[in-house]
């Protein structure tokens, strides 16, 4: 948008100024549905928490069309958290300003908005509460650091081995079956930075917080009473055949 010149406003009414001020909003709301169109948010786009859903709304219905294009969609909210500042919103100070260790060693989260199409979550970490490799099944996540950094480890299903054993724990038995993944992102991200996954890229992963750190997640669909994420215990230590970026992992299927 061009710099405004200086104009000088005479003898307006308070009603007159009511009316220019509906019509600036209303010029600002059509601006931001089109800056929306296809994810084409800029930085100088103006946000708030119901503008942001509203958004998102609209981008997570994508997922109703197939294919599902998820490395459009993830990009999508990706530039629509980057012009968020959630730390203004209300509802997000909130949950900052109340802020607890309640679990030590691990995180604490707050669930900010629910729908069957998609979740936004907070999640706030203190200092090495590490959260080990996990997926999310059938599901993309967008995540936007708000403060701190932290240490992300994506890795997606290179294939299945036939290869199981079983585990005793307590009284139950579990069978543990081992797969190979290939190793796709080892970053840190730090504030004001964006992480994303697919249902088949960079799905399964770590997080490990240098520091205090907050982030936002977007999960898309939302988690249900059926969801079944599954965790994984990754041989790290070793590449699976020698071969660069493959490890061997295993996880429970039973």
């Amino acid at each position: 948008m061009s710099d405004f010149k200086r104009r000088e406003f005479i003898k307006l009414s308070a009603l007159g100024f009511a009316s220019i001020a509906l019509q600036l909003n209303a010029l600002t709301t059509y601006a931001q549905q089109a800056n929306a169109h296809l994810g084409k948010w800029n930085a100088n786009t103006i946000l708030n928490w119901d503008a942001f859903l509203q958004q998102l709304t609209k981008l997570a219905k994508s997922q109703h069309e197939m294919p599902w294009n998820q490395k459009q969609y993830t990009n999508q909210v990706k530039q629509l958290l980057l012009s968020c500042n959630f730390p203004e919103f209300e509802n997000v100070k909130k949950e900052i300003d109340a802020y607890e260790n309640k679990r030590p060693n691990w995180f604490e989260s707050a669930n900010l908005h629910h729908e069957v199409d998609f979740q936004v979550s907070l999640f706030q970490f203190e200092k090495g509460e590490y959260i080990p490799h996990h997926d999310h099944p059938n599901m993309t996540g967008v995540l936007n650091v708000v403060s701190g950094n932290l240490l992300t480890k994506n890795y997606s299903i290179e294939k299945q081995l036939n290869t199981t054993r079983e585990v005793i724990n307590g009284d139950k038995t579990y069978t543990m079956k081992k797969c190979v993944i290939r190793e796709v992102e080892n970053e840190i991200l730090k504030g004001g930075d964006v992480g994303i996954l697919t249902a088949n890229e960079g799905n399964i992963h770590s997080i490990m917080p240098n520091e205090f750190t907050q982030m936002i997640d977007v999960f898309t669909p939302a988690y249900h009473s059926e969801t079944n994420a599954l965790w994984y215990n990754v041989n790290e230590a070793d590449n699976y055949q020698d071969q660069k970026f493959l490890f061997e992992a295993e996880y429970a299927i039973s």
